[in-house]
């Protein structure tokens, strides 16, 4: 009797849309065939069947019918089976609301072979299934039809939890595929004529892994052709010259000119390695050169020259040289045993600017840059100054603009002497040509990134303004910042057509919840879209809406953020929440996609709050300067007011059910954070910093980000700062799981600091998981890898906060002892 109930209980489920166990009814599946094409072999036979399928698997997702041999084909109902010979095609389109695994059956068919989201699984009656908490799509290949069963489709979930629903809808939630496979804009380089575009994209598919496609184009802007393709041995460095009618660019180790009327292209040198930053000058073109530094390969030790030595390029040498077009010579530019790093050239007064940085650890950040001019024509170097902080420099006609922190020139940016101030909160300068400086932007909360000058002097900006990157011009003759509008939130690529009087701008970027855009403009005018990635890539869709959310805090300070809803909200449920939060010195912008896939958190059922506590850039000095010798003082009052705050405002979030992560930084906050609070139902640290003495000290990059974070503190002369702001001197008070994600290669952050309090916790017997990940640096980027780690993080909170242990079981299973 127990059976039976068991067979009318999946039974019912499978006709309601849902299954747990049994047949999935043919009203849910889709059959395209039999295709009856004359063919040697069957589907599944030959020598290069598995390919043959693979190709066919791409048409058929992408397609609702299909024209193979002049005979059209087109998906149907699978509510009965044909009498025709040949290769028939089902698919089924699920989703869960959780991660569900189970058991796939197909019988009656001849040699099936199954695929999840156009991915083999198996060639077999029978497949195991792990589904992501998500809307996936399951097919079938196969030869015919067996003679002697019926055709059918069923599922054996593991558990009872473990249901499909079957119910059909237009669109689907994001996927980790699509965030991180979708083609997207990598590079843009405008003519200065603004008639060409030089259009780099970069996607990745299933079948190359790791191996990204990249592919660079050059386009006539007018109409948006392609008119020349590469893909392999693609241009690098590739820069216009002045009458745009050619392109210099290095490729298979030559420097490379393409004619853009006739297309040809000549080899103006060649032998050339690690050449790079290519720039004209008159008929001649500069570049960088670097000398790799090669290690006695029979040296058992190595003796440090200084704490750059750390880093594995620092004894790397790279001068500037000059080529000449029309004779093919080169000649050397500069010597020195420190390197030489081209800035800028000024064509009409024969000069370039370039900067070396010798080792000085007198004051902080304890690194020395040292801005030079060199006479080309006479090779003679003019000192123009040595700077503690110091980002950029561009020409203009009667002198140049410089990019670098407040304090730069003895604090001339700063907006009061009397506040701390963030040294990576970038401003922008004026030098005339005899010498003087003056501030532009002192009184210009955004933080200054890159420039490009355009023929008047006047700067296309792009800049942090808040969790926002926009477009600014800067209007050199009113020292006048003017916003552009670029129909985005995150601008990450910009080309300006400088040689135009009205400028041609293009630029690319996402906001929140739109992907990746490209658009054309004149300054005067408004945007043209020129590449769309959400026709592309995401047509069919669809994600959670987005709200702000700012609040003030104790102390009157206006607290940004920012909360994602679930794809399928329901206001009159309870869900689980994830506060996230860089809270150094940078804020989480409001990027479509990247390693924090909020928007795929959301579809996943949490709805997901994002904050930028006190210590970040773009909110004004005042604001970022809160960074400076704090280590989490500000920012965690912040985010723990802040999360109280979210949780009055949004009461359809459980308040026992939210977690918290953070990395590098955020990573250390998220750490420093459960020795703070017990608001969190569980936490994760990525790449975190636990011990501030020993990060200073090992880091590749420690002691210069202490130089800004804790200027003029040392463990020696401020203890308690590196003691009591460090998690781990305060480890006993955790009391939050917590889990420790590392790459077990970080250079940046080394992954003893999650080994520290990993230890610290185990030995305080408190729940504690540390997950390494192997050959990764401070940042996840692999394909694969950063399945696993977006997987190994959402399994964490759906095991703590959804009381889902299956999807970490399953990653991470208990080893048998």
């Amino acid at each position: 009797m127990k059976t039976l109930t068991l067979v009318c209980s999946s039974l019912a489920l499978a006709l309601s849309g849902f299954s747990y166990a049994g047949e999935i009814d043919k009203s849910h599946i889709q059959r395209l065939g039999p295709v009856t094409s004359t063919t040697s072999q069957p589907l599944s036979k030959g020598a290069h069947a598995d390919a043959l399928r693979a190709n066919l698997i791409t048409q058929l997702t992408q397609q609702e019918s299909v024209n193979i041999f002049g005979e059209k084909y087109r998906w149907t109902e699978a509510n009965s089976t044909s009498d025709k010979s040949g290769w028939v095609a089902y698919q089924v389109p699920i989703s869960t609301q959780r991660f569900t695994q189970g058991k796939l059956n197909v019988s009656g068919l001849e040699n099936p072979q199954v695929y999840l989201n156009g991915q083999l699984v198996k060639s077999a009656n029978e497949v195991t299934l792990t589904l992501a908490n998500g809307d996936h799509n399951i097919m079938v290949l196969a030869d015919g039809y067996q003679s002697d069963a019926e055709f059918a489709i069923a599922w054996q979930g593991e558990s009872e939890v473990d249901q499909l629903s079957y119910t059909s809808q237009d669109t689907q939630r994001v996927s980790a595929q699509q965030l991180y496979d979708s083609k997207v804009i990598s590079a843009l380089s405008l003519s200065p004529n603004g008639e060409y575009l030089l259009q780099s994209t970069t996607e990745y598919r299933p079948e190359t892994g790791d191996k990204a496609i990249k592919v660079t184009e050059l386009i006539e802007l007018d109409d948006n052709q392609v008119i020349y393709r590469w893909q392999d041995n693609r241009p690098a460095s590739a820069v216009w010259s002045e009458d745009s009618e050619t392109l210099a660019f290095v490729a298979n180790k030559q420097i490379q000119l393409l004619d853009v009327e006739s297309l040809a292209i000549k080899v103006a040198a060649t032998n050339l390695e690690n050449v790079s930053g290519l720039q004209w000058h008159n008929n001649s073109l500069l570049f960088s050169w670097q000398k790799p530094f090669k290690a006695d390969e029979k040296a058992t030790s190595k003796r440090f020259q200084a704490l750059e030595d750390r880093w594995s390029y620092w004894r790397n040498n790279s001068q500037i040289y000059q080529l000449d077009i029309a004779s093919g010579v080169i000649r050397q530019l500069t010597d020195n045993k420190i390197s030489s790093n081209f800035a800028d050239n000024n064509s009409k007064n024969n000069t370039l600017l370039f900067t070396r940085h010798p080792v000085d650890y007198a004051q902080p950040a304890h690194g020395l840059t040292q801005l030079f001019e060199l006479n080309i024509n006479t090779l003679t170097e003019t000192l123009m100054g040595e700077f503690r902080t110091f980002s950029g420099v561009k020409y203009a006609d009667d002198g140049m603009y410089i990019v670098a922190g407040p304090r730069f020139m003895d604090g001339l940016g700063m907006q009061n002497p009397d506040i701390e101030v963030n040294d990576y909160d970038g401003q922008l300068y004026w030098r005339d040509n005899k010498g003087n400086i003056s501030a532009l932007s002192k009184d210009f909360d955004p933080s200054i990134g890159s420039i490009t000058k355009l023929d008047n002097d006047d700067l296309i900006v792009k800049v942090t303004e808040g969790d926002r990157a926009p477009v600014y011009l800067f209007d050199k003759s009113k020292k006048r910042f003017k916003k552009l509008d670029t129909n985005m939130d995150m601008t990450t690529h910009i080309g300006a057509a400088t040689a135009k009087s009205n400028p041609m701008l293009v630029f690319a970027g996402t906001s929140a919840t739109v992907p990746q855009k490209a658009y054309k403009m004149k300054l005067n005018g408004s945007p043209k879209v020129i590449f769309d990635s959400q026709k592309q890539s995401y047509a069919n869709t669809r994600l959670g809406k987005i709200e702000d959310f700012d609040f003030t805090n104790k102390h009157g300070h206006n607290i940004d953020g920012r909360v994602y809803l679930p794809a399928d909200f329901d206001a009159t449920k309870k869900y689980p929440a994830l506060v996230y939060y860089y809270g150094g010195t940078s804020p989480v912008g409001r990027h479509f996609t990247g390693r924090w896939p909020f928007n795929l958190w959301a579809a996943q059922g949490y709805v997901v709050y994002v904050l930028q506590p006190n210590g970040a850039t773009g909110y004004g000095q005042a604001f970022s300067g809160r960074h400076v010798n704090a280590w989490g003082k500000y920012s965690a009052e912040d985010i723990i007011e802040g999360t109280q705050a979210f949780l009055k405002q949004y009461d359809f979030v459980d308040p026992k059910r939210v977690g918290n992560m953070g990395a590098s930084y955020g990573g250390f906050m998220t750490m420093y954070l459960a020795t703070q609070t017990d608001i969190f139902a569980a936490s994760m640290s990525h790449a975190g910093i636990s011990n501030l003495s020993s990060y200073w000290g090992h880091g590749w990059w420690g002691y210069g980000y202490s130089g800004v974070a804790s200027r003029g503190s040392f463990p020696w002369n401020n203890p308690e700062l590196y003691v009591d702001q460090s998690p781990l001197y305060q480890a006993d008070k955790i009391t939050t799981p917590l889990l420790l994600i590392h790459g077990n290669a970080d250079t940046n952050v080394p992954v003893g600091e999650s080994h520290y309090m990993y230890t610290a916790l185990k030995l305080l017997d408190k729940e504690v998981e540390l997950v390494e990940f192997n050959d990764q640096d401070h940042h996840i980027n692999g394909r694969n890898a950063r399945f696993d780690w977006w997987d190994t993080t959402i399994a964490w909170f759906d095991l703590h906060l959804k009381a889902q242990p299956q999807w970490w079981n399953s990653l991470y299973p208990e080893t048998k002892k």
